[in-house]
Parts: C-alpha cells; structure tokens; sequence
C-alpha cells in the first residue's frame, strides 16, 4: 500500500468560529501537487488555504474521524 501524504492543519485561532474549528484536522495532499482552493478534511472539513496554520504533530483537540482515517489509509507526514 503505497502511503498518502496529508497536511496536518487547524483553522487561525482569528478565523474560528466554533470548536470544530479549533480542532486539527488531517487534510490529504492533491496527487498533482497542486493547491485547490479548498482542502478538504478526511472528515469532510474544509479549510481555505490562507486561514490554515499547519502542524508538524496533532495538537489540542484532534478530530478522531480524520485522526482514525488517516491511520487507516496508511498516511504520511
């Protein structure tokens, strides 16, 4: 199984608007290497790429839908 690399990302503490916001997300990585205008979640969670601060390692509260499917499909940093 050849592994995925993913973005690990919350929204900037100045754009949250809710708890879900707050919470670090796992975003996979387009196989083109380019960046849509929207990343989307495991979750389903979108994120617009300027209001993103990526992280090097969860931190807080991760979301346990993006954090299980993330182990699942073999996911990269």
């Amino acid at each position: 199984m050849n592994a995925r690399p993913h973005l690990i990302a919350r929204v900037r503490a100045e754009f949250a608007r809710s708890e879900q916001d707050k919470s670090c997300h796992f975003f996979p990585l387009p196989d083109d290497g380019e960046l849509p205008a929207m990343l989307y979640a495991y979750c389903g969670f979108g994120i617009v790429p300027g209001q993103a601060e990526a992280l090097d390692r969860p931190a807080g509260m991760p979301c346990l839908q993006c954090l299980m499917a993330a182990a699942l499909s073999g996911s990269s940093v």
